[in-house]
C-alpha cells in the first residue's frame, strides 16, 4: 500500500500546464506491456496533435482482425482472471469489494479528470471511439493494485502486471493511443490551462498540443481555435 501511494503522488504531481514528455520512455513502457501481452514486433507512429491524429488514422478499418488484436487480447485476459477467481465464492465477493472501494478511494485521491475530458471526442469518427486514455488506463492500473492486494491469484496478478507500464507512459507524457497490429499511433498530453481545477472556458486556448494545434472550451465541448506557439 505504501507503494500504491507513492505511484498516486507521483500521478498527482503531473503539472497539467507543463506536462513532462519523453517520448522514448513513453515507448519503452508500451514495449514493456506489449512483451507482456505477447506483442514482439511494435513500432510507434507519434501524432503531435490530433488533427495529425485523424490523418494517421484516416481509412483504418477498426473491426479488422488486426486493429481488434490487442483489445481482444486484453479482454481475454480479463476474462481468465475473472473466471478463475469466480471459481472461489469468497474470494470473488473479496475482489469486487476490494475493487468497489477502490474506486472509491482513487476518486478522491487521483486528479487526472482533466486529462480524461481533454481527450475526449477530439478525434473523429470510429477512430474517436476506438482511443485508449492513457489516464483511464493508469487509473484502472491502480484500482487493480489496490483490489489484487486483497486475494492471491496468478491471473490477476499478471493483469495487473500488465496495465501498470500504463503509469510510466502516463509519467512520460503519452495522452492516448491505437493498436493497428502491433503498430502504436501515439498523442501526447497536451498542456491545459486551469482555474480551480477546471479547464478555462473564457475563450482562451484550454488545451495545446505540442504541434500547436489549440482548442477553446466551450459548451459543446473543445473546439478548435488559432494554432498556438505556446508548447
Amino acid at each position: 500500500m505504501d507503494e500504491v501511494e507513492r505511484i498516486i503522488s507521483r500521478l498527482n504531481g503531473i503539472d497539467p500546464a507543463r506536462p513532462y514528455f519523453d517520448p522514448l520512455a513513453a515507448e519503452e513502457a508500451l514495449r514493456q506491456h506489449g512483451r507482456l501481452i505477447g506483442f514482439r514486433d511494435m513500432s510507434f507512429t507519434w501524432a503531435m496533435g490530433p488533427q495529425q491524429a485523424n490523418s494517421e488514422l484516416a481509412g483504418i478499418d477498426f473491426e479488422s482482425p488486426d486493429a481488434s488484436r490487442w483489445h481482444m487480447t486484453m479482454q481475454a485476459l480479463r476474462d481468465q482472471a475473472e473466471v478463475e477467481l469466480q471459481r472461489d465464492k469468497a474470494m470473488w465477493s473479496a475482489y469486487l469489494k476490494a475493487r468497489e472501494e477502490a474506486e472509491t478511494r482513487l476518486a478522491d485521491a487521483l486528479h487526472l479528470e482533466a486529462f480524461r475530458i481533454t481527450l475526449i471526442n477530439l478525434v473523429s469518427g470510429e477512430a474517436g471511439e476506438v482511443s485508449n486514455s492513457v489516464a483511464c488506463l493508469a487509473s484502472t492500473a491502480m484500482r487493480e493494485a489496490i483490489a489484487g492486494n486483497s486475494v492471491e491469484n496468478e491471473s490477476l496478478q499478471h493483469l495487473n502486471d500488465v496495465y501498470m507500464p500504463f503509469v510510466d507512459a502516463l509519467l512520460a507524457g503519452l495522452g492516448s493511443f491505437w493498436i493497428v497490429d502491433e503498430r502504436f499511433v501515439c498523442l501526447p498530453l497536451p498542456r491545459l490551462a486551469l482555474e480551480e481545477g477546471q479547464l478555462v472556458s473564457d475563450g482562451r486556448p484550454a488545451a495545446v498540443w505540442p504541434n500547436g494545434e489549440a482548442y477553446a472550451n466551450g459548451d459543446e465541448g473543445l473546439i478548435p481555435v488559432l494554432q498556438s506557439a505556446e508548447w
